[in-house]
């Protein structure tokens, strides 16, 4: 469709353009005519000028009805599948654990404390001091003075004689063994013997009493609780959701080329006056004193450069 619609409008073009290539001689002509000069190309030239011609009549315009192609948006229902989202209530059975307490009775056995007192022999370690000669070791102390040789370091004037034989006196560190006294401190053992006092435990029988205790069992029945669970079966809901297809109506735009009319104005004719030159032996027909080239699509318009078959080409 939009390949009429260019054809369309290229032929309402071309039909313009030539409607005014006719009224003003042709779109290639080069507006000469008899009056100016001689036929350049005619055999004999032109026995006379070109008599003088009225004015040209003006150029008429028509309505004409041409059909070109409108693009149009229209709506339309169409059916679309949409995924929807439900909810739904759904019942289901569980379990549950119940618990249940009952009364049983119960066999216990019970210790009761229970105190005597008996006669009973016991043993005790009864302390004895006693004496005991025994030796102790003593020192004594005794200090005594001994005599020794030892080296020492003493310094002495020496008497010297120097090369010229003069004397002078110079001191030197000489080691003498001299005799020191020094006191020397001697422990000599001593023993002797002294009593001691020393303890001895003696074990020794007594006689007493004594507390004893005995547990004494009885039995005995009592009511306990006891606690035990039970399965019960009960219903409950819940909501479930699901997805469903569904098809509904959506309406759309779309675009659609729609053949019209359309009324458009369109230049026909023109003033076209008949050359009184004796040039006009070609038959051609002047247009508005535009040379001896006739009005036309095809006789010297839009696609011709001379006259049709006269003197002057």
């Amino acid at each position: 469709m939009k390949q009429m619609f260019v054809a369309a409008c290229a032929v309402v073009a071309l039909f313009g353009i030539t409607q005014i290539s006719e009224a003003h001689g042709g779109m290639f002509s080069r507006s000469r005519g008899c009056a100016s000069s001689p036929c350049a190309s005619c055999e004999a030239p032109c026995a006379a000028p070109c008599a003088p011609v009225a004015a040209p009549a003006p150029i008429q315009y028509e309505e004409r009805k041409i059909k070109v192609m409108k693009p149009v948006m229209r709506e339309k229902e169409v059916d679309v599948v949409i995924c929807k989202t439900v909810m739904t209530e759904q019942k289901y059975l569980y379990n549950v654990s119940v618990p249940v307490t009952t009364q049983e009775k119960r066999k216990v056995i019970t210790s009761t404390p229970k105190y005597t007192e008996v006669d009973t022999v016991y043993t005790v370690m009864v302390p004895k001091i006693m004496q005991k000669t025994v030796q102790c070791t003593t020192y004594q102390v005794t200090r005594e003075n001994v005599v020794e040789c030892v080296p020492v370091c003493k310094t002495v004037c020496v008497t010297c004689v120097d090369e010229c034989g003069r004397c002078y006196t110079r001191r030197e560190r000489v080691t003498v063994m001299e005799n020191v006294t020094r006191c020397v401190v001697k422990r000599i053992p001593v023993v002797t013997e002294q009593v001691v006092n020393y303890t001895v435990c003696e074990p020794e029988q007594r006689k007493g009493k004594k507390t004893v205790c005995e547990f004494v069992r009885t039995e005995s029945e009592i009511l306990v609780n006891v606690c035990s669970y039970q399965t019960q079966q009960r219903e409950g809901s819940r909501m479930v959701c699901s997805t469903v297809n569904e098809t509904v109506k959506r309406k759309v735009q779309f675009c659609e080329m729609v053949e019209t009319e359309q009324v458009v104005r369109v230049a026909v004719g023109g003033g076209t006056t008949a050359c009184s030159s004796p040039c006009n032996d070609c038959g051609a027909v002047s247009t508005g004193g535009h040379g001896h080239r006739g009005g036309g699509l095809f006789s010297g318009g839009l696609f011709r450069r001379g006259g049709g078959g006269g003197c002057c080409n």
